[in-house]
């Protein structure tokens, strides 16, 4: 690089001393180094200063949106219920009930899949012993069949009964009306 370069081939460059030869090149690098440098300032001027141009527009515009947008919802909040703040502690007040409820109504629906699991279990055991079950009705039948008989030899007898009470009550009348006091207490 150094050696390209046409100022070091000069006369008055190859009498220098090494030093001054060294500061000969750092001379010429340094002027290499700002026209490159130079040259990419400029390159990023074209860049940097349009994108701040633009920066900034968007910053302003940014700022206008948000200023229009609070002012717009403080009209929007004032004029839709101005009650708001109260009624939005209310309603999270009722969403922790509500979220108090789901639990408990979790823990019960939790209960009633495990009644429902044993519900299951018991109609399977059930229609194992369906034939048990059959013969045990049809015990049950002829039994219900001698109690209906029973029952109604009872009813029979009752009804016997209640002639034989009804045919005292007359004779006790009877013979309570000539001697002119209540025999019977009824």
């Amino acid at each position: 690089m150094f050696e390209k370069d046409p100022r070091t081939f000069e006369a008055d460059v190859k009498n220098l001393s090494p030093e001054q030869k060294a500061m000969v090149k750092l001379e010429i690098t340094l002027t290499q180094f700002f026209r490159s440098f130079n040259t990419s300032i400029t390159r990023w001027e074209r860049l940097v200063y349009p994108s701040l141009l633009v920066m900034a527009v968007l910053g302003i515009s940014g700022f206008y949106l948000i200023y229009n947008l609070t002012a717009d919802m403080d009209t929007l909040t004032s004029h839709i219920d101005p009650k708001m703040e109260r009624n939005l502690g209310e309603m999270s007040t009722h969403m922790a009930t509500l979220s108090k409820n789901i639990e408990v109504m979790t823990g019960q629906i939790s209960t009633l899949v495990t009644k429902i699991d044993s519900m299951d279990n018991n109609i399977s055991s059930m229609k194992m012993d369906t034939r048990n079950m059959s013969t045990n009705v049809e015990r049950l039948n002829a039994s219900v069949e001698v109690m209906t008989q029973n029952v109604y030899e009872m009813n029979q007898s009752v009804k016997q009964i209640t002639a034989s009470t009804s045919s005292m009550s007359r004779d006790v009348h009877q013979i309570s009306e000539p001697m002119d006091f209540p025999f019977a207490p009824w």
